[in-house]
C-alpha cells in the first residue's frame, strides 16, 4: 500500500501542485521523520522551497505531498 501511494499519488512537480491547486483538491501532507501525517487541506500558495495549506508553511524538500497527481 505505502509502495502504491508513493509511486501514484506523489506530488513532487510545480505543475502536479498547481493542478491539485486550480482544482481545489485537497493534499495530505507526511512527515517521514514522525511517520504521520502533519497536514491535510487545500493548497493556499506554493513556492520552489514551501507548500502553504490552511496558514502552515511546509518545506518542500523535508515532508511527503500525496494527492492527485495531473496526469
Amino acid at each position: 500500500m505505502t509502495l502504491t501511494k508513493l509511486k501514484n499519488k506523489s506530488l513532487v512537480t510545480d505543475l502536479d501542485l498547481s493542478y491539485s491547486m486550480r482544482l481545489g483538491l485537497p493534499i495530505e501532507v507526511y512527515c517521514p521523520e514522525t511517520h504521520q501525517t502533519i497536514a491535510f487541506g487545500r493548497i493556499d500558495h506554493f513556492c520552489e522551497m514551501t507548500v502553504m495549506i490552511q496558514g502552515q508553511r511546509h518545506d518542500r524538500d523535508s515532508v511527503l505531498f500525496f494527492g492527485c497527481p495531473c496526469q
